[in-house]
């Protein structure tokens, strides 16, 4: 009774509220592929954020995409933010509908590269899918040993001066073959993309969507190495591809930022034989990954608030310099940490200077084209002109056959 007259004597404010002392906790689930790195990143944002309560779904990556579509059909077991390739989000930019546009949240654009960000719009630029996340600038692995032994210059870069262009590569490919008995090259599949992404990538004519004179061109250009006996023919992060690297049997990788992990995992003792440098031609960037939010997130502006925070710059750059990951936002790449990045594993080399060169001189037009089965049908027969002696020109009259009855819907 004492308890009860003291209590109504106090002031209403005064008395705790226990009901509102419960702060309130948003639930996201993330999709994400192993590789990305953001795994950690996401730890640190919880930690930050007590408030918010991530649960992570991770992927193999042609799982994501078939995944996500069921998800979005159904309306079960939906992600509130979803980790996409640069080919997966072309081929979702059609259900616009699907998705949330970031730009209700926010404009960040001023951080990040501008072809990188334009890749994430709308073709009117008016909706924003997705929030930039990493890309794949490429640089030139190659054997020091090698090119030692064939008597070509060895520091990243007199390498770089010495193969400016593809005719140059192809020379000091004659001369490792001649002097080492060692291919040039470890598969045709690198030699087409690394040579189709200089010129941003497009299968596709913008006005008839034809085929772009560039795809045969790359074609062209990894059946000419073929021919001259300098491909190893060996599918990239294979357990052969692997066995080969150890022996020495290929020189260079054209090396998407992202491949460096691959080439420390399935061949660690060659850690330290390999150097890095500019790629021969103009700069390439091969693929990369953004985050998205589907309209069927239950929390989306909390999942906006994640997506930004993991793309922001810091993260960015902690990111690259924890996983490897290459950042999209080029504010990272003047700081400290990330000039000062060496992987000991690539004798030393700067790969965040080397990298970047790449990044901020790539050009790349806007493409929402869902190319994933024409380069699919182009791999194919690359690799059956390597691994099964395929006839290149007969390969390619059946690629454009097929292209076209896919084009029409024949």
């Amino acid at each position: 009774m004492c308890f009860l007259l003291l209590a109504s004597c106090v002031p209403k404010s005064a008395l705790p509220n226990v009901e509102g002392s419960r702060a309130k906790v948003e639930k996201l689930r993330v999709w994400l592929w192993p590789g990305s790195g953001l795994e950690r990143l996401i730890k640190k944002y919880m930690a930050e954020h007590p408030e918010v309560d991530v649960e992570i779904v991770t992927f193999q990556f042609d799982d994501v995409l078939p995944g996500l579509m069921t998800s979005l059909a159904t309306k079960a077991d939906t992600p509130d933010l979803v980790l996409l390739e640069t080919s997966q989000l072309n081929q979702v930019k059609r259900f616009q509908g699907e998705f949330y546009n970031l730009y209700d949240y926010g404009d960040e654009r001023e951080h990040y590269l501008e072809w990188k960000w334009r890749q994430a719009e709308s073709k009117d630029g008016g909706f924003l899918f997705a929030m930039p996340v990493d890309i794949g600038p490429v640089a030139l692995a190659y054997r020091r040993d090698l090119f030692q032994q064939a008597g070509l210059p060895v520091e990243r870069e007199e390498v770089a001066k010495a193969l400016t262009n593809w005719r140059q590569m192809e020379q000091a490919g004659l001369e490792i073959k001649k002097k080492t008995g060692a291919f040039l090259i470890d598969n045709l599949a690198n030699i087409f993309m690394s040579y189709l992404n200089q010129f941003d990538g497009h299968y596709l004519t913008p006005m008839d969507h034809e085929l772009d004179p560039h795809v045969k061109e790359a074609w062209d250009q990894a059946v000419h190495f073929h021919k001259l006996g300098l491909n190893a023919g060996l599918p990239s992060q294979s357990t052969a591809w692997a066995a080969a690297a150890v022996d020495g049997k290929f020189a260079v990788v054209l090396a998407p930022s992202w491949l460096h992990g691959a080439f420390k995992k399935v061949a660690p003792a060659t850690a330290g034989v390999w150097d890095l440098a500019r790629a021969p031609g103009l700069p390439s960037n091969w693929s990369g990954t953004c985050l998205a939010v589907p309209r069927t997130s239950r929390n989306a502006h909390a999942a906006y608030e994640l997506a930004q925070w993991l793309t922001a710059a810091p993260q960015q750059l902690d990111n690259f310099i924890g996983s490897g990951n290459f950042p999209s936002t080029p504010e990272s790449y003047s700081t400290r940490e990330f000039l000062e990045v060496r992987d000991p594993f690539f004798h030393g080399a700067p790969v965040g200077q080397i990298y970047s060169y790449a990044a901020l001189r790539y050009k790349a037009a806007y493409s929402d084209y869902e190319y994933e089965g024409i380069e699919r049908m182009i791999k194919d027969g690359l690799r059956r002109v390597e691994s099964e002696g395929a006839d290149p020109d007969r390969t390619w009259d059946d690629i454009v056959r097929r292209f076209n009855q896919m084009n029409t819907g024949g």
